[in-house]
């Protein structure tokens, strides 16, 4: 089961852009981490988001979180 979501991820489920969620993200108020482009040896930091912290400080249930990401084409579902 995959329960770690990217900020595109996030954002789809909340319904706002994904640099939203990086710089609330980034300031410390929405759930998540940041990890240094140096550690990922990617151009630029990755940001992450647990399923279920994002679930308890929206007040989302898990299977809403699910249902939403399966509904954006191209993504695959995450199995419950």
């Amino acid at each position: 089961m995959r329960d770690i979501l990217s900020a595109t991820q996030a954002a789809a489920v909340l319904g706002c852009g994904p640099q939203k969620v990086r710089e609330r993200i980034r300031i410390g108020e929405w759930p998540g981490k940041i990890i240094p482009k140096a550690k990922t040896k990617k151009k630029s930091d990755t940001y992450e988001v647990n399923l279920y912290e994002l679930a308890e400080y929206f007040h989302i249930s898990e299977d809403e979180i699910r249902r939403r990401l399966a509904e954006k084409k191209g993504w695959e579902r995450i199995n419950l």
